[in-house]
């Protein structure tokens, strides 16, 4: 569901939630408290809970791709290490 599509009441949920100061799951006691905190009505508990889900799918994403990029640059580093290793065994 694309930001631009939102109705403004679903923007406005969707950003109270970023602001809730609740930390975000997966389970109905956190849907219950981001939707207090936030003013969300029962029947808007299903698309608090896809932007949620939305959220926590992206945290995930970012970490992975921080530990991809931290694992890329250490082999980065060995390889330059080898490579100087080699250039001082073969004398260049």
């Amino acid at each position: 569901m694309s930001y631009n599509n939102l109705t403004d009441r679903q923007k406005s949920l969707d950003k109270a939630i970023e602001s809730c100061s609740v930390k975000l799951d997966n389970t109905e006691t956190c849907l219950r408290k981001v939707m207090k905190a936030i003013g969300a009505k029962d029947d808007e508990a299903s698309f608090v809970r896809k932007r949620i889900e939305l959220r926590l799918r992206t945290a995930a994403l970012l970490a992975n791709t921080d530990t991809f990029i931290s694992n890329t640059e250490r082999m980065l580093d060995q390889f330059e290490k080898d490579e100087e290793e080699w250039r001082k065994k073969l004398g260049f």
